[in-house]
């Protein structure tokens, strides 16, 4: 066919030299939207139009619905290749040879043919082109692909890899559906529960249709728990996790519809019933987790009596500051004060998360000289990747500092014994400025802003918004004191 072509962009340039936009069979009268003209291939003129139910004349016109120019280039050339499709089977109807290959088999694809029988006036003449269409796939070997491909224009149903990928990308961080944001762990758990879902559905290109309520209940009660070895409380978070997704795909996606055209019910909405499930235990008395002793304390810091190791200094700024340990292990230079008086969490676990921490006394020098030797060690990086702590390496899926916890549990038990088992983390330091700051009197609200923890919250918490680094300072300084005085600094 050589009647219209597929380019995005003219072949010429606009007076000024740069490349004019694609307006190709594009037209856009004032104020409204952009539609297709063109002139039909000799080998429609007469035939019937699959999207106005008459026979085709001398020119094609087709709205795209549609003010966004790159939209515009996108519907066009699903139109032109629509389009082509028709003129083969006319050419092939003639006796002539079909210049038309197999059709399109991309969810891209189905989703264009699925909006052009919405807006067809007469739906069936493409359901025929398109079922023509179908059976030439299966006839080349394609048969599997072409009838998922139906699947979605027909059923309307979504491929799961493909509605995966879609959610997670409108949970992002600044989504601009206001979406709240998943956490980078969540979205791997979610992908990882689709993963199993797949793996148990079987098919190449499973859909979000294939997953009925009676799927759901062989998923949960024999695939997770007997095939894939999943312990209970993981087979719930995969329910929880997949509920959030389904409720997405129903209620902000309207992917999945009854005949009448009303929503589904979300298949993963179970209701408990049947022999009752054995609650998770809570941890025995002895195995809470608790506050470090300042005898733990010292003795854990004296395995590093020197300012400069990557884990002395680690446990010494989580002791003073009571931040989580990833928030200290991934922190940026360009988030750290030079001379060690502070530092910003610029993101975190929860909004409450992002702050400012202020060190005082010999935290701050501390602080400091770590600053002054990581910009040593960091020295040729570019400025927005030097890291205070970087032979601490970052899992790349979390930014977090796994490789800390790890050490830290074979470091305790060689140090504190593993009668601390269950009793002693590294998240306990956090666990001891809470305590001290609170045996040291320091409010409430202040412990809570400075640590990072969500407070209560009143009708009066809109209009506050924290207090300053000085008075953060002064909690601190407090912090500092009740530690001193109860012997947590003997080897600091």
């Amino acid at each position: 066919m050589t009647r219209y072509m597929l380019d995005h962009i003219k072949p010429g340039n606009s007076a000024s030299g740069s490349q004019e936009p694609d307006m190709q069979y594009l037209t856009k009268p004032r104020g409204r939207g952009y539609s297709l003209r063109m002139a039909t291939p000799n080998a429609l003129v007469g035939t019937e139009n699959p999207w106005t139910g008459k026979p085709f004349g001398n020119e094609i016109k087709l709205g795209l619905h549609t003010k966004r120019h790159a939209e515009a280039v996108r519907m066009r050339d699903v139109r032109l290749g629509q389009i082509r499709q028709l003129e083969a089977d006319a050419l092939a109807n003639k006796g002539k040879k079909s210049i038309g290959k197999i059709i399109d088999l991309s969810p891209e694809s189905a989703a264009e043919w699925r909006r052009a029988m919405d807006e067809a006036e007469d739906p069936s003449a493409i359901d025929h082109v398109l079922t023509n269409e179908l059976e030439r796939a299966d006839e080349a070997g394609r048969g599997e692909e072409a009838e998922a491909f139906g699947k979605m224009v027909f059923k309307g149903a979504v491929p799961l890899e493909a509605a995966l990928e879609t959610y997670l990308e409108e949970r992002k961080e600044g989504n601009p559906f206001g979406y709240d944001p998943l956490a980078v762990t969540t979205a791997l758990n979610v992908r990882a529960s689709v993963k199993h879902l797949m793996a148990f559905l079987g098919s190449e290109t499973p859909t979000l249709n294939d997953v009925t309520p009676d799927k759901v209940f062989e998923f949960r009660m024999e695939y997770l728990p007997l095939v894939a070895k999943v312990k209970a409380q993981t087979v719930a978070k995969h329910m929880t996790l997949l509920r959030g997704m389904w409720a997405w795909a129903i209620s902000d996606k309207k992917f999945l519809k009854t005949k009448n055209g009303k929503p589904v019910r979300n298949p993963w909405i179970v209701e408990e019933r049947g022999t009752p499930k054995r609650k998770a235990a809570k941890r025995p008395p002895e195995e809470t987790r608790t506050a470090f002793t300042a005898e733990e304390v010292t003795k854990l810091l004296q395995g590093f009596p020197a300012w400069g190791s990557r884990q002395g200094d680690l446990l010494r700024l989580a002791l003073a500051s009571g931040c989580r340990i990833d928030e200290v292990g991934a922190l940026k230079l360009q988030h750290v004060k030079q001379d060690g008086s502070g530092f910003m969490i610029a993101k975190g676990k929860t909004a409450s998360a992002r702050r400012y921490v202020p060190l005082v006394e010999e935290a701050q020098r501390l602080l400091a000289y770590r600053v002054e030797l990581a910009t040593r060690k960091e020295e040729g990086k570019p400025r927005e990747e030097r890291r205070l702590f970087p032979e601490w390496p970052l899992k790349p899926s979390t930014q977090k500092v796994n490789a800390a916890s790890q050490w830290f549990t074979r470091y305790r038990r060689q140090v504190l014994g593993s009668a601390s088992d269950g009793r002693l983390v590294l998240h306990s330091f956090r666990h001891t400025w809470g305590t001290l700051a609170r045996r040291a009197g320091v409010p409430e609200d202040r412990r809570y802003e400075l640590g990072g923890w969500v407070g209560k919250q009143d009708a009066a918490s809109v209009y506050e918004h924290g207090l300053l680094e000085a008075q953060l300072q002064e909690v601190q300084r407090d912090v500092w004191a009740e530690f001193r005085a109860n012997g947590y600094l003997e080897a600091f």
